[in-house]
């Protein structure tokens, strides 16, 4: 499975996955949603803090991902009705 972690999710998470065989892509910054719109089409889990908005429409763009995780306080940022 593909991880991807935005936003300076602590080195913990990704070598935890890591650990389990998983390719992990660790981002520091929340991208453009362009940039992370064209990226997710292959990622299976996507850990976000507060700055990245999960909105439908890149949830569509996402068809192989199965889980989000919001490594922050509240779940606002994410389309949770998608």
């Amino acid at each position: 499975m593909k991880i991807l972690l935005l936003e300076n999710i602590h080195p913990n998470a990704g070598a935890v996955f890591a650990a389990a065989g998983h390719a992990v892509e660790r981002v520091p910054h929340s991208p453009p949603r362009k940039v992370l719109a064209q990226g997710i089409g292959d990622v299976s889990v996507l850990g976000i803090r507060s700055k990245t908005r999960v909105t439908a429409d890149l949830l569509e763009r996402a068809p192989d991902l199965l889980a989000i995780g919001a490594f922050c306080i509240g779940t606002e940022q994410v389309d949770l009705e998608a």
